[in-house]
């Protein structure tokens, strides 16, 4: 009952609110007799208002006034609903109500009046009866389907939006308060961030984490705040680990085993070839024996010493700091920006980068008969490179070079030649190759740990420098 007794009371005051339309400024309908006989009543939309006398009078925009007798009225009927306007389910079913009841006064204009009474419904559609939970769950999922396709990710204070993506999101925002009148204040309060967006980006201002800033102030609060962000980040920044074996235990035992064998056979010749001599007096026969037994020894020896041997050091600009790289380090890792255009890297400050960032992996205790990495080192030269990466072996530095020659070919394809020494004793190609590939590998690691660095390739090398560019 007492929902009933809410309701009753709700539609009392909205039929009171249609009656007393006279006191808005807004169109409404009077339906009323034409006084000519046998004629239809007449329906006018207009801005009536009350005169003295029992008199409505109607002003018209051409300056005319018309004028009817308040006998002669059979209701006063509200205009259609406009788009923005704010009416609740109670009045919308009391001018439903009213214009049912015109209809009933004038058949002559039945079609007329169930026009408006179509208009009505159909706003009447659109709210939600409080009393019907299955009606408001309806309104509400459409209202959340269309809050969803008008602003598809709420505001964040802390993005700085275009001025394309607020003017867009303000009208997205306008035609869902249109769509959905009755919740005019929520979708306002949606839009309020959006519309201070647009009022500061207007005054020229820039966010910044939120703040709006003239463009002096942000500039000089990004360039702190990047300066800041900058240190932090070198300062955390680690390369990733690289191999730290030089010469593996298989390879370096191997290598030694095949000396000592060729020292044993060497001696073996040399030893046969004086039995030979001394014994048999078989001159032909020892002479032969005893120079392979030199020749063997004699050319072990010659590895060895070249094996030993350090070679010239590479031609390399001078110590400088690694600034630049630690610059473009920053900007492609800490900022994850792409390197644009070419980029120049010098041999100096790329050993000077080496020797202060690179961190090799520490040996395992199984990793006895190795040969490990102390450093890297390069040269660029005009066609190529050298590289030097040094080593230690029982307190003996070994220098493990190698030579890359750079050309291409008449239809563009990249040709490199690669060549290897081990102190001063060159390296087979197998050996070679297979030693470069090894340390393009720990290239790699540090490259991949570089987003805006990926797909770049050397595109020329120059005497001291090298030019990578996008691949």
């Amino acid at each position: 009952m007492r929902l009933s007794q809410r309701r009753e009371v709700r539609l009392l005051v909205s039929l009171l609110l249609l009656w007393a339309i006279d006191l808005r400024a807004e169109p409404t309908f009077l339906l009323f007799e034409s006084g000519k006989p046998e004629a239809p009543p007449e329906m006018v939309l207009g801005e009536w208002q009350t005169a003295k006398a029992g008199m409505m009078v109607l002003r018209e925009n051409s300056g005319s006034v018309r004028e009817v007798a308040e006998a002669r009225i059979l209701a006063r009927l509200p205009g259609s609903p406009r788009v923005d306007e704010v009416v609740t389910r109670e009045m919308v079913v009391a001018a439903i109500r009213a214009l049912l009841e015109a209809k009933a006064k004038a058949p002559a204009l039945e079609k007329v009046l169930q026009d408006e009474v179509e208009k009505w419904k159909e706003r009447l559609d659109k709210i939600p009866n409080e009393e019907d939970p299955e009606a408001l769950a309806k309104a509400e999922a459409a209202y959340a389907e269309a809050l969803a396709l008008a602003m598809p990710k709420p505001y964040d204070a802390g993005v700085a939006y275009s001025a394309e993506k607020v003017e867009e999101q303000i009208l997205a925002l306008e035609a869902l308060k249109q769509q959905f009148v009755g919740r005019a204040d929520e979708v306002n309060l949606l839009a309020g961030p959006w519309n201070i967006e647009k009022t500061e980006l207007a005054a020229g201002k820039k966010k910044f984490e939120g703040r709006w800033l003239n463009p002096t102030e942000w500039e000089q609060e990004k360039g702190d705040r990047e300066k800041a962000a900058r240190e932090v980040f070198l300062q955390k920044f680690q390369l990733p680990f690289v191999s730290a074996v030089l010469l593996g235990q298989t390879l370096l035992l191997g290598s030694f085993a095949g000396a000592v064998l060729a020292a044993l056979l060497g001696v073996s010749f040399f030893f046969h070839g004086m039995i030979e001599l001394c014994r048999y007096r078989a001159w032909w026969k020892g002479t032969a024996w005893t120079i392979a037994g030199i020749v063997a020894i004699g050319l072990l020896g010659r590895a060895t010493g070249l094996l030993l041997a350090t070679p010239a050091p590479l031609e390399v600009g001078q110590a400088q700091s690694a600034a630049g790289l630690e610059e473009l380090m920053w900007k492609t890792a800490g900022q994850k920006l792409p390197m644009q255009g070419e980029t120049r890297l010098g041999d100096g400050e790329l050993n000077a980068w080496w020797h202060q960032r690179l961190r090799f992996t520490p040996l395992s205790v199984t990793e006895i008969a190795v040969v490990s990495v102390d450093s890297w080192q390069i040269e660029f030269l005009s066609g190529g490179l050298r590289l030097d990466r040094v080593g230690h072996l029982l307190g003996r530095s070994l220098t493990l070079r190698h030579e890359l020659t750079f050309t291409r070919s008449e239809k563009g394809d990249d040709v490199y030649r690669i060549e290897a020494t081990l102190g001063k004793l060159p390296l087979p190609p197998s050996l070679a190759l297979w030693s470069w590939q090894a340390w393009m590998e720990d290239v790699s690691k540090i490259v991949h740990v570089f987003p805006g660095a990926e797909g770049q390739g050397a595109e020329r090398f120059e005497k001291g420098s090298v030019v990578v560019t996008k691949k």
